[in-house]
């Protein structure tokens, strides 16, 4: 009871004493954060200076020399946007560089969330702070893991993040701008183009395109004209084999640069319905199928699935007429990104954090148990149930049984189920 009214006072000045000590908690993470990655010796970071490297040096970016073999193959060539600033400053300077920036970007999410609470929740809107502290508990295992090697994924949300913000108050030069730099950075969150579509934001979607193509010309001049061609058609060539693969054991297939299906970690819902519904073929992945189907039915069910996700996500933006309900539609499409993709680490969840927000104010306002009983049964299984708990092998077998996958399919249901439970209160009130 203490706990809780330290969280949820009722008075102005113990609010603002509880926003403080959540402030420097955060400045804490933040710092903490920095310190780690400063420390790091390997990880995703190392290989973006190479990458840079060897665009500077007039190399093919995807061929590491030392490795033998190819690199970033899932990385759009345009990352030499990325890629070349780091590639300037020394290792451990990029690191301090990248995650500060990881920390700026943690920062303006809250903010962003925070506007939106006071848009959306009325008086509740002072407990912002804490929502935010508690989203961060839901994807702490997730954001951990971006942070420590240099990964990107808290920065591109955070940019699709302000891109849905600025859509929604009418700015859709700006919303394109940041939605295109996702685009040509990583795209793993272009599905939100399709709620840009549900919505009729014409002007966003056609400022995204300009301004993709804008940021992905820029770096031509390092290439020429003809390399820079080249290297995008490949690499949109190889991005298009992989995505369509209808047996994903079948190494040879693989582009090279992808990754192979040699373990449990992707926890995209093609990787995850062809380990539920094959046998293992790789002895770093436990073997939990429950049926045993040939590759190209395994491939047909889940790019069916895959559609069947879009079209409700189309589906539901198109009926949201309130604001509130578009943005529960919006929020939909975080999950459904990661879904559809052909590769999703556990990473790439940190993108999350908006749409765990929401749902902590959701829980927070209607009061409802159901879902707050919920959201601590997805941070047990989803942030709790890990390696360090748990060790090695619990760790493999629930990434095999993809508990990740199948929560993120739950937090899809739940945000379109509020979104068209909220459009006739939202519709009626306007």
């Amino acid at each position: 009871m203490a706990a809780m009214n330290w969280l949820f006072p009722s008075d102005t000045p113990a609010i603002a004493r509880r926003d403080r000590a959540l402030g420097v908690l955060l400045a804490l993470l933040i710092v903490a954060l920095v310190a780690r990655a400063a420390l790091k010796q390997d990880g995703v970071l190392v290989r973006n200076q190479a990458f840079g490297a060897r665009v500077l040096a007039g190399q093919d970016p995807y061929f590491d020399v030392e490795r033998g073999r190819r690199m970033h193959a899932p990385y759009p060539p345009s990352f030499t946007l990325v890629a070349v600033p780091l590639a300037c400053l020394p290792t451990t300077a990029a690191r301090v560089a990248w995650a500060t920036l990881q920390g700026a970007a943690l920062v303006a999410a809250f903010l962003l969330l925070r506007s939106l609470a006071r848009e959306h929740a009325g008086e509740l809107a002072v407990h912002a702070p804490v929502w935010f502290a508690l989203a961060l508990l839901l994807v702490s295992r997730f954001l951990l893991r971006d942070a420590s090697g240099g990964g990107g994924n808290l920065i591109y949300a955070t940019l699709a993040l302000a891109s849905l913000c600025a859509a929604e108050r009418g700015r859709s030069a700006t919303a394109g701008w940041l939605f295109a730099t996702t685009w040509v950075l990583k795209p793993n969150l272009a599905p939100l183009a399709l709620f840009f579509v549900a919505t009729r934001r014409v002007r966003v979607l056609a400022w995204t395109l300009f301004a993709a193509l804008v940021l992905w010309a820029v770096p031509a001049p390092f290439f020429g004209p003809s390399a820079w061609w080249n290297v995008s058609r490949r690499w949109a060539s190889d991005v298009l084999a992989y995505s369509t693969l209808d047996d994903l054991h079948d190494d040879a297939a693989v582009p090279d640069g992808m990754p192979r299906n040699d373990s449990s970690m992707n926890q995209a819902l093609r990787a995850a319905l062809d380990r539920l519904l094959r046998p293992s073929d790789s002895a770093r992945i436990d073997d939990v199928h429950v049926a045993t189907l040939e590759p190209e039915t395994v491939a047909w069910i889940a790019r069916a699935a895959s559609c069947a996700l879009l079209a409700a996500g189309w589906v539901v933006g198109s009926f949201a007429r309130g604001a509130r309900a578009r943005w529960w539609a919006a929020l939909g499409f975080l999950p459904v990104c990661l879904l559809v993709a052909p590769i999703a680490w556990k990473a790439h969840h940190v993108a999350l954090l908006p749409l765990a927000f929401a749902l902590v104010a959701c829980a927070h306002r209607t009061g409802s148990r159901a879902l707050q009983l919920g959201l601590v049964v997805y941070w047990l299984a989803c942030d709790l149930a890990s390696e360090e708990l748990l060790g090695k092998a619990a760790k493999n077998l629930l990434q095999a049984v993809s508990v990740i996958t199948w929560f993120d399919v739950l937090l899809v249901v739940a945000a379109w189920t509020l979104a068209l439970r909220d459009r006739p209160r939202v519709a009626a009130r306007e």
